[in-house]
Formats: C-alpha cells, structure tokens, sequence
C-alpha cells in the first residue's frame, strides 16, 4: 500500500475531518524525498488502520510551500483533530520517523531476533550491499541494518560519471536502488533499522536497533560519513533558511538567487555546477588559490558564466535575520574581511566519519576506523569498508572494492581459515 498523493484542498478536507493525517511535503528533485520514499510507503501500510498517510507534491501546487510554511523538503507534518501537532524535516532514518508518531501513535513493539545471523552489515550503501552481494552468493546468512533506503551519501548524488559499466552515466539513487536489487537476488536481507548500539566483542555479537536486537557471527560496518559543517554560530538554526548542505536537495529551492559554495573538493564542485544550472549566480568560496577537485570539474565551471570564485578566503560569520541575508569573508593571506551578500550558502568542506558507534571498541585514526586494505579491524569478525575506514581515495569504486574484500574475508574466518 502506497501513500496517496492528493492536493491542498483535499489535504484541508482531510485534517477538518479530524482524521489523525500525516503528509509529506515533497517534490520529485529532491533526493532526500527519493529516499524516504520506500520507508513512507511502509508506515502507509503499517499504520493504515490509526490514520491518513498522504503526500503533497510542491512542484504542481503553485505558492504551497510559502502556505503551508514549508522551509525545508521532504517536511512531514502530522494532524490530529484539526490541527497541526508537529513535524520532522529531512528525516535521517525511519526510526526517527517512528519515533516522531509514537509521541501521538502507540509505538509498534520491537521483538527481539534470537536468530544468529552469519554476517550483519550495519549501513546499506554501495561498500554495504557490494559486502551483502558477494556474502549471500557464497552462501552466507545475511542482513544488511539500514536506516533509511539504499546508497547513503552516493543516493544523493545527482549524476555519478566515474563509476565503470555506464557509458552516460547514472543517477546515484537508482545506482543505490540496483545494488539493493542484486544483493537481494542472492538472498541477502534488508530490515529498515536505526542501531544505536553494537557490543563487538560477544560471541556472537549483539546489534540494538529501533527494529529490536540482532545477533552476527560476523559485522561489517558501513556506517559511511555525515557532511562536516562550518561550526559557525547559528548554523543548524539556519538550516532551511539559507544553509544547506546537499546541492541536489535543496538546489531548487534558491532558484533566481545568488548563493555561495563553499569548499574546493569534488563534492563542492558538483554542486556549484548542478546550481549553476539553477540559481542567478554561484560564488564559490576557498581557502586555497586553487580547487582540489579532479581536473573534470575545472573547465565546466571555469567556462560556466554565472560562476565566480572569491579565493584564499574562509568564511568567518553567517549574516542572517530570519533568513540568510550574506557571509562575511576573511582573506587568509591578508586577513581583509568583506561582506558578500548571498541568499544561501551551500556548505561542502568534507564529510565527518560516522564512529559513534565503535567509540571505544575500535581504535581510531583521524576519527576514522583504523582498518587496511583487507578491511580487518582490531577485533576478528569485524571489517569496515567505503568512507568510515582508514583510506586514500574514498569513491563508490573504492567503497565496492571494499565491500568484496570485507565477505571474502568474512567467509575465511568463518571457515577457520
């Protein structure tokens, strides 16, 4: 059972009813909607019985989002008796969602699974399901715990052109989607799941999720990385009112306006591409004279006649009243400060390995699980691939080659080689 897609007046119909109603506000651009998507259908069908599960496309329903007062998308808002009892922006993973009903809703009971499974993969990325790929073909017992959909920080990726086998490249959503796919052919498993604790060192070792506990002979963490924020004053409160950090989601929303990019990596010259297509104009903001993004991007944005590039500079405040207004920029050689006046500011300086998890079972290098090409971590049974291990080049290629390694060394273990 899918959530039924319905216009605004439908939507009033419904809440003056006094139906318990939850809609999401969502646009068919938006990649973080995309991932939501499976996870939303889900709770439409688990909760059909206790309320009305409905969506809102904001691209056919002109003015909506200035109405509704939708900042940020997707926006899952939750009526009850006629009025409006709260939401959740950008859900990072279904058990927030839950989390956010129950406080109206009985929350579901988690039964804990007694069975021991041969190999969990905590994180469904591409390193996650390559690892459930080649685990579940030799035979092994496998689920992958992830949190929302399939394919982490590369589901929102708006085109991936370096991955080998397409020619014209491909979506990094529907790369995630097929990876899923295959993995599951084969008999791997997937369970939509928040975890919140691991003891690796039991035998077997114990996983606490949203969903209830699991048990694994074996573990792989594919926990990957979250962006790295600029660690200004009133950053996270600016979220949605001028600062983001996801181009692909949140690009449409500062069409006709000026914004910043900054950072001078692959990931911010994506986006100051993608949002050159968008926006009046792209200002990319770095520290250095130079970008250190692969030559690809050099050109298409040197040659783009809506980009321009404020060098050697860091930005020192978030110029902001409700909304951001502009940055103040220092210069790092000659330490001149400037206003630049912006209508939002796209922060892409890297990403912060998620370990939170392992702090204190796995020794860490630079907050990034110490593992080697092998992917073996201190403890036997437990391997990290993709973003969150000790590593040169973090790619979607690098991240599968991991994944590989991490089953085939899995099944040696397990087999007492």
């Amino acid at each position: 059972m899918s959530a039924k897609n319905i216009n605004e007046q439908q939507l009033h119909e419904l809440v003056a009813s006094g139906k318990t109603v939850l809609a999401d506000f969502w646009a068919p651009w938006c990649g973080d909607c995309r991932r939501i998507e499976k996870a939303y259908d889900q709770i439409a069908e688990e909760y059909a019985d206790r309320m009305e599960v409905v969506k809102l496309n904001v691209d056919e329903l002109e003015g909506i989002r200035e109405r509704e007062d939708i900042r940020r998308i997707p926006t899952l808002r939750l009526y009850r008796e006629g009025q409006a009892l709260g939401q959740i922006v950008e859900p990072p993973a279904r058990a927030d969602i839950d989390g956010f009903l129950a406080s109206v809703l009985p929350a579901k009971e988690k039964a804990d699974d007694q069975h021991v499974y041969d190999m969990i993969i905590v994180g469904g990325g591409p390193g996650g399901y390559t690892a459930a790929l080649y685990a579940a073909r030799a035979g092994l017992d496998t689920l992958v715990l992830e949190r929302m959909s399939a394919g982490g920080q590369m589901a929102l990726t708006h085109q991936i052109d370096n991955y080998p086998g397409f020619a014209e490249g491909i979506g990094g959503y529907e790369l995630a989607e097929q990876m899923q796919k295959q993995a599951e052919r084969f008999g791997a498993k997937t369970r939509t799941a928040n975890v919140h604790g691991i003891n690796l060192q039991s035998s077997p070792k114990v996983i606490r999720s949203s969903e209830g506990t699991f048990l694994a002979r074996t573990v792989v963490l594919a926990t990957g990385a979250n962006p790295r924020p600029l660690g200004l004053p009133g950053e996270q409160e600016l979220l949605g009112r001028g600062v983001a950090y996801c181009a692909a989601c949140d690009g449409m929303f500062y069409r006709g306006k000026t914004v910043v990019v900054v950072g001078g990596g692959n990931s911010a010259a994506a986006d100051a591409l993608l949002l050159s297509r968008i926006v009046e104009k792209v200002i990319v903001v770095h520290r250095r004279d130079t970008l250190r993004a692969t030559k690809v991007y050099h050109e298409p944005l040197m040659q783009a006649a809506n980009v321009e590039f404020r060098w050697n500079s860091v930005v020192t405040e978030l110029v902001h009243d409700d909304v951001v207004t502009g940055v103040r920029l220092r210069n790092v050689r000659t330490s001149e400060e400037t206003l630049l006046p912006c209508g939002g500011v796209f922060v892409s300086i890297g990403r912060q390995p998620a370990t939170d998890l392992v702090a204190g079972q796995l020794p860490l290098e630079n907050g990034y699980i110490a593992a080697g090409e092998t992917t073996e971590t201190a403890i036997p049974g437990v391997y990290a691939v993709g973003d969150v291990r000790t590593k040169l080049l973090r790619q979607v290629v690098t991240a599968v080659a991991d994944g590989a390694m991490a089953a085939h060394m899995a099944e040696e273990y397990l087999s007492g080689v």
